[in-house]
């Protein structure tokens, strides 16, 4: 039987009737460990490639391959876990995404090959996807309408969490001296054991999905009337103490036709209908939705969004990223050449450059076997540095509103990336890194106004495509970054800029709310 779509103002009104309170908390405490895994993922990423670089024996190049490939991985899986979410529901895609991510992590942990290590990056770049798409949908959609934007604003806390408490394991774990070489092919060393406990956090998460239900709105889309009303009255349960008898009533007293309709199917056992498509017919629909945000009344707000997100995720990756790597840059430098002041300009071209004395091909006598307490220090200090930003959008969103938070936050980081130009020493630079990620959140806020701008049925599928275009920015920053930083280090600030300028511009004339 072919499923005839519940109106969204139908499910809205559902939702408000269950109130807010023990239920929801659940979900958004789940919510908050997936996040803070994301933020572990990302830290996790920045610390390695320079911890690893002995073993691998990696010049800057190479190390921007490990990088690139967790990119590649989230910009291959985002349309894969959008058609699972559409197709399979939000709550599975999360939890085979979870697995994959630990997963992957787990075999990294014990690969001792460059290549086998940045393959089980790429899978684990994919697996990361339905955490910084899906999961905005999936805790949207239990919330009540009226309390939506503050939940989804207290999301980018958890990733900044995540961020320090990963710099603070590899702070412990990484500096330790101990080492297991069975054969030629084989070693395990500190940053192998920090890579294996940071990816407990996700198979921590993925076991405590399974204990949640499926989204009203994903099981209304999809016909599954019982198990909507019986998610429904869990929600009004927890959150209010009441019965499904009190929950039923309270529905019936709204006295709207659609409110009765829904009510009606639920009753009728020829309603309770998964639609079990086939996988072509699901593909069908999954195309018809791409093609239905591309056109009119979707396709301005489609475009607008999608240039804002790319010129965001350019910055932010190369922040979340290449940080440690730069202030361990600092760290030799200033060990090499104390009291002499220089950029991160002047450092690579005088370290790293094909004209610098120190050969650019990685050489393995001359290569630290400990990163600097510094670079510890430093990544805590400006992941502690991004709190006020994460702070400041579930405080004040609801007084200056997503739109205005984005511009502003935009345009502030393009001027202090121009600022990178002007330091000269490493207590400078770490400033500069710190204000640089207080407002580093627009890529989170962006997923944000999603939820309001798109109906359910395309919500998913437009988040996963502005995803994905924001992880091409993100992979492009980082190739970018590997080829330019070492010789073209002003040239790669200034497009960096550039590109957070653009993002701050199209801000602008993104709109707000569902079209009319």
């Amino acid at each position: 039987m072919k499923t005839v779509r519940v109106e969204e103002k139908v499910i809205e009104e559902a939702l408000n009737q269950t109130g807010f309170g023990k239920f929801n908390y659940k979900v958004l405490i789940v919510a908050i460990i997936i996040t803070i895994n994301s933020g572990i993922s990302f830290e996790n990423i920045s610390l390695i490639m320079p911890a690893a670089s002995c073993d691998y024996k990696m010049s800057t190049i190479a190390q921007d391959h490990i990088a690139t490939s967790s990119l590649c991985g989230l910009a291959f899986g985002t349309y894969f876990w959008a058609f699972m979410a559409e197709t399979k529901g939000r709550k599975l895609s999360l939890i085979i995404g979870l697995l994959l991510d630990g997963g992957a992590n787990v075999i990294a942990s014990v690969i001792s090959n460059y290549y086998g290590f940045i393959i089980c990056k790429f899978f684990n770049g994919v697996g990361q996807g339905p955490q910084f798409t899906v999961l905005f949908t999936y805790l949207a959609e239990f919330s009540p309408e009226k309390y939506r934007e503050k939940l989804l604003s207290w999301l980018e806390l958890p990733v900044i969490f995540g961020a320090i408490i990963c710099a603070g394991i590899g702070w412990l774990i990484i500096p330790m001296e101990f080492t297991y070489i069975s054969s030629s092919i084989f070693f395990f060393n500190p940053w192998n054991l920090f890579n294996l406990i940071c990816s407990m956090v996700a198979l921590l998460s993925a076991f405590l999905v399974i204990f949640l239900p499926e989204t009203p709105k994903y099981l209304a889309e999809t016909g599954q009337y019982t198990k909507l009303m019986d998610v429904l009255s869990q929600m009004f349960r927890e959150n209010t103490g009441g019965t499904d008898n009190e929950y039923n009533e309270r529905l019936k007293k709204l006295q709207l036709p659609e409110v009765n309709d829904l009510l009606a199917k639920v009753k009728s056992s020829t309603n309770e209908c998964k639609d079990k498509s086939s996988f072509v017919k699901s593909f069908i629909k999954f195309i018809k939705q791409v093609k239905e945000i591309m056109k009119p009344p979707y396709l301005n707000r489609t475009l607008i969004v999608c240039v804002a997100m790319y010129g965001t995720t350019y910055s932010i990756f190369v922040v979340m990223l290449w940080t440690p790597e730069i202030f361990d840059r600092f760290a030799i430098f200033e060990e090499k050449y104390p009291n002499t002041s220089a950029s991160i300009c002047v450092i690579s071209e005088k370290l790293y450059s094909k004209n610098a004395t120190q050969d650019n091909i990685f050489n393995p006598e001359n290569c630290p076997s400990k990163l600097d307490s510094t670079v510890f220090s430093h990544t805590i200090i400006s992941s502690l540095a991004a709190l006020p930003g994460g702070l400041w959008l579930p405080l004040f969103i609801d007084k200056f509103g997503y739109k205005l938070n984005f511009i502003l936050a935009s345009v502030m980081c393009c001027l202090l990336y121009i600022g990178l130009l002007f330091v000269r020493n490493s207590s400078q630079n770490l400033i500069l890194t710190c204000l640089i990620d207080a407002l580093s959140f627009g890529d989170s806020v962006i997923y944000y106004m999603l939820v309001n701008l798109y109906p359910t049925h395309l919500r998913v599928i437009a988040a996963n495509l502005v995803a994905f275009v924001g992880h091409v920015g993100g992979m492009l920053s980082i190739i970018v970054v590997g080829y330019l930083i070492d010789d073209y280090c002003v040239l790669l600030i200034v497009m960096i800029s550039v590109h957070v300028g653009v993002a701050a511009m199209f801000g602008f004339f993104i709109p707000k709310g569902l079209p009319t």
